[in-house]
């Protein structure tokens, strides 16, 4: 009978100690939820537009820097820094607490949200057990897993799905990435148990608009990072090993105002038709409409009067806008050849047109000349250990770390960007994946964890 009784109290001892588990894991992921939420409600959007000068752009962008600054500074900590600069980036350094030398690593997202879709006004919805069907939302959208841009949904039945109410976008591009993150710090902050090298965090802003690395500062945390993980995929299943370096060249084609039937005689410059040979010169295989993969392209994306001083536009010039894409270097040696024999071919054809090129402009660099050799398969193992199964990917587009990368290639690795939690970005059909986000912040634990065991 004494057998029988240990035995049954140790049955429900364990029935207790299950029924614990989930009613922990339900009380972080509803604080997660609350962050996120307490996050996307400030309408942080950046604004694509040349000519601002302000830094950042947005009165949201400095609520939403001020409000995790904050949250982080609550959150203590011995040794720990935690910096809002004047231009509203938030960094956050904490110190190693072990003794042995091991790689320290730098996690990056962004606060900032895309102007690409309505961003004022943004009221969250939160789908409980999702049912693997439509989720027809108040706007008149429907988020479902037949179309390509829900096709995720198919995977989360049961799960805590997050939308706006189809008038807006969600922000989850890259606020999820922001709360992953946060709950990441929170818990290295409080659990001393956590034993970790030297981990640094850095939110920026404006990189929606192309500029996160416009005014960061690496003297922040002064050491160059041995490894750097952006948290800003949108990909579920997927990180980068690789990305295209990306450059921006702007051509000018001079003009004057001539009349046409005594062109040569008048030195009529035609910059119109110039511009558009020079376009014209381009190969149609390698527009991006014919280009894939690990391919790269030439993109003339703009054809536009410039403007003079007074704002006005300058009928007789016209500018070229042009986007040069590639991953291998000798492709892109190529690339700048072709231009450049391009332009000088209008210049013979058409000499009284004054066709020149500004500077190129370095815009996102390659992540794989710089990233340590051991970052993807880390990536790769950490997901793994969390249940989340992710193979490497060569993105063609450019994340915060590309635009370190480019701006900072002495002191700044490249590296890999995984998935945030983040769908259908920069669109009204923008959602998010409660649990998914919680798996994410296992990941980068692991991504820690794993690091202790790297000689520096």
């Amino acid at each position: 009978m004494k057998r029988i009784s240990t035995i049954l109290c140790l049955f429900i001892y364990i029935l207790i100690c299950e029924a614990q588990i989930p009613t922990s894991r339900k009380v972080s992921q509803e604080k997660m939820l609350e962050r996120f939420l307490s996050y996307v409600k400030i309408e942080s959007q950046s604004i694509d537009e040349p000519s601002m000068t302000s830094f950042p752009m947005t009165d949201g962008q400095r609520e939403i820097a001020r409000y995790i600054y904050n949250e982080v500074k609550a959150f203590g900590g011995k040794g720990v820094k935690v910096t809002l600069s004047d231009d509203f980036y938030v960094y956050i350094d904490i110190p190693s607490n072990i003794k042995k030398k091991v790689p320290s690593v730098l996690f990056m997202a962004h606060m900032d949200v895309t102007p690409e879709a309505p961003g004022i006004g943004i009221k969250p919805m939160v789908h409980r057990n999702y049912d693997g069907g439509d989720i027809k939302l108040p706007g008149g959208i429907t988020l479902s897993p037949n179309n390509p841009q829900c096709a995720h949904l198919k995977d989360l039945v049961g799960k805590t799905i997050v939308t706006s109410d189809g008038t807006t976008l969600l922000g989850a591009d890259d606020k999820t990435g922001c709360a992953v993150l946060i709950t990441l710090v929170e818990e290295l902050i409080k659990n001393p148990k956590f034993k970790h090298g030297r981990v640094m965090v850095a939110l920026s802003q404006n990189e929606d608009v192309g500029k996160a690395a416009m005014r960061y500062d690496p003297a922040v945390f002064g050491d160059k990072p041995d490894m750097v993980i952006d948290v800003d995929g949108s990909t579920f299943d997927q990180y980068s090993i690789a990305n295209f370096t990306a450059i921006g060249q702007t051509y000018y084609f001079k003009g004057n105002k001539a009349h046409p039937s005594y062109g040569k005689k008048e030195q009529y410059a035609d910059a119109l038709t110039a511009a558009s040979y020079f376009i014209g010169l381009v190969p149609t295989e390698m527009n991006p409409s014919a280009r894939e993969g690990k391919e790269g392209y030439i993109h003339c994306y703009s054809l536009a009067h410039p403007l003079d001083e007074s704002g006005k536009p300058n009928v007789n010039d016209y500018v070229v806008k042009v986007r040069l894409r590639y991953f291998d270097q000798q492709e892109g040696a190529y690339q700048k050849k072709l231009m450049e024999d391009n332009l000088q071919k209008v210049k013979a054809a058409f000499p009284f047109v004054e066709a020149q090129k500004t500077d190129d402009q370095m815009q996102y660099e390659n992540i794989s000349y710089s990233m340590p050799d051991y970052v993807p398969d880390l990536v790769k193992k950490a997901a793994h250990e969390a249940g989340m199964e992710m193979r490497g990917k060569y993105a063609r587009g450019g994340t915060t770390s590309a635009m370190m990368v480019a701006r900072f290639p002495d002191v700044m690795p490249g590296g890999s960007d995984f998935y945030s939690g983040q769908n259908a970005e920069h669109s009204c059909y923008e959602w998010a994946c409660l649990e998914e986000m919680m798996t994410l912040v296992n990941i980068t634990e692991n991504i820690i964890n794993s690091a202790i065991s790297i000689k520096k």
